[in-house]
């Protein structure tokens, strides 16, 4: 009995360093990271998963279960210790709560290896060839398969993934826009599945190393095309204005109180109204930068509802301006359930068919976050907001705005986390009878303090850029604000807690869309069957058995 707890407590040991090292393939703290760092951490937790099945002891659900729990911890001491303060912040949930919900949503923090613990035990305790499928190069393929397909389709509130740290060899990444994020994921699982077989049975796969050959020669030969290489026809003159409102200004403002109000608007009309070289065609202020409720429906009733302070911005630089607020369309009392938006706005000058300024549309945000913007309790969530009154409880949008520029030019929007959805986005972009030309991503990432939280998200917003080639805009309140462009790189920056505004011309073309955008998940999952039709006829064709137990 000793002798199999020890055993046990090296496993969990080992797993809380597997997820260590998962952690440290993203941005940490110092905004350091290591590429290969998923890779390492999904070998060790899989080694620590397949010992723990292969042990004397008898296999359980249980014991797979405590191995994915203490991987999940260990990606959570690295990967996201930020979550405790953001609670505090987000939903002022006081200390020690906080940090007790953190270390409760670490478990739910990597829910695809939940699921795939239990069905590698299933696996395991009743059919050792997994589908009686001997061949081992079968088998793994159909592994890194089923675990890439679990990434994508998995909820997850910050969607992370085994080959998302490979941004950091772009711009060899040519695969991107045709089978997005994760077909690197498929190839890094594949090639753990691979190296653990090399390593347990001296097996080298030869098939995998053609593949993987295939695989490094069309992302190195094809990389992804720098913005400077490409021809453009329009030309805009942005502002990115970003305000480093802290969140004690911030909520103070949003509470009415005047001198917090006047510090804000201050703050924006300053950076706003500063000289510009030549002039602007586009001002962009980030999510919920304008703290007061506005009402889409009486802006578009009539002009006099435009706030003050967007008309003298608006007439000073006859610019158009895309600000993050509140929008209640509805002026009633029915409460505060539901019945505002997280809203992306367009004001635009006075133009031939309109004689003074006017709202020209606005965007619905669509995924909220759990516990600062809902409840994640469904139905339920109506009776609690009586009793958790400190929850947003935004209403949720179902229009994919297509939004134009004052010169015609098509663009869209997506709020805080929308944009590490590559589904979601996916979707929105197929919704629109046009192809817009770029992407504004309005984000308040204050929230998350000085943490590698601000980091993380850009790193993982690019990918979007490299699976849609769309530029991407990222304005936010206290940091990182850039332009993100499609092969993966970006313009100059406003760094965290910076208050500053950064004139950038964005130059632009008409945009097809890609094919990872036409076939999404599904181009993975044709190539999946491809591979393995191509393993079964070389096998059946040479009448060997090679890989096999």
């Amino acid at each position: 009995m000793t002798k199999i707890k020890t055993i046990l407590s090296q496993r969990s040991l080992l797993s809380f360093l597997a997820g260590i090292f998962y952690a440290a393939g993203f941005p940490m703290p110092g905004n350091f990271s290591f590429v290969f760092g998923t890779l390492i951490g999904f070998f060790l937790f899989f080694r620590c998963l397949k010992g723990q099945l292969n042990s004397s002891t008898k296999a359980s659900y249980f014991k797979s279960l405590s191995i994915v729990l203490t991987f999940s911890l260990g990606y959570y001491s690295l990967g996201y210790y930020w979550i405790p303060e953001t609670l505090r912040e987000f939903g002022s949930i006081p200390r020690p709560l906080n940090y007790f919900l953190g270390l409760f949503f670490s478990i739910f923090i990597i829910p695809q290896y939940i699921f795939f613990a239990i069905i590698y035990t299933f696996k395991e305790k009743n059919n050792h060839n997994f589908l009686f499928i001997k061949n081992k190069t079968m088998r793994n393929i159909i592994l890194a398969s089923i675990l890439t397909l679990l990434e994508y389709w998995t909820p997850q509130q910050f969607p992370a993934h085994l080959g998302h740290p490979l941004l950091s060899l772009k711009p060899f990444l040519g695969l991107a826009s045709i089978f997005g994020a994760p077909i690197y994921s498929f190839m890094g699982y594949w090639t753990v599945f691979t190296c653990y077989n090399l390593k347990e049975k001296k097996i080298i796969d030869y098939y995998f190393l053609c593949c993987l050959g295939l695989f490094l020669f069309f992302n190195i030969a094809f990389p992804l095309v720098a913005e400077k290489e490409k021809k453009h026809t329009t030309q805009h003159h942005i502002r990115l204005v970003q305000a480093n409102i802290g969140n004690p200004l911030k909520l103070s403002s949003e509470l009415g109180k005047f001198n917090a109000i006047k510090k804000v608007y201050e703050t924006y009309k300053e950076l706003s109204l500063l000289p510009s070289q030549a002039p602007l065609d586009l001002i962009i202020w980030p999510e919920t930068a304008y703290p007061s409720l506005l009402s889409s429906t009486a802006l578009k009733q009539t002009k006099n509802f435009i706030p003050g302070l967007f008309q003298k911005i608006l007439n000073a630089k006859n610019a158009e301006l895309f600000v993050g607020g509140y929008d209640r369309p509805r002026l009633s009392n029915d409460g505060y359930f539901e019945t505002e938006y997280n809203t992306a706005f367009l004001f635009s000058p006075a133009d031939i068919d309109h004689e003074q300024q006017y709202l020209k549309d606005w965007y619905y945000k669509m995924k909220m976050i759990p516990f600062g913007e809902t409840l994640p309790f469904g139905p339920f969530n109506k009776f609690l907001s009586e009793y958790i009154t400190n929850v947003s409880y935004f209403a949720k949008g179902n229009k994919y705005t297509l939004f134009k520029t004052k010169n015609g030019t098509p663009f869209i929007a997506a709020i805080c986390y929308e944009i590490l959805y590559s589904h979601f986005i996916r979707k929105y972009l197929n919704n629109n009878p046009e192809n817009p030309h770029f992407l504004i991503n309005l984000t308040n990432d204050s929230w998350y303090g000085d943490t590698s939280e601000p980091y993380q998200h850009l790193m993982l917003s690019k990918w979007r850029a490299l699976e849609f080639n769309l530029p991407i805009i990222r304005s936010t309140n206290t940091g990182i604000t850039s332009i993100i462009y499609p092969d993966g790189s970006e313009s100059e920056r406003i760094g965290v807690f910076k208050k500053a505004k950064l004139d950038i011309i964005l130059k632009t073309n008409k945009r097809n869309p890609t094919l990872f955008q036409i076939w999404g998940i599904y181009g993975n999952i044709a190539l999946y069957l491809l591979l393995l039709l191509i393993l079964f006829c070389g096998l059946k064709l040479f009448k060997r058995k090679a890989f096999s137990d």
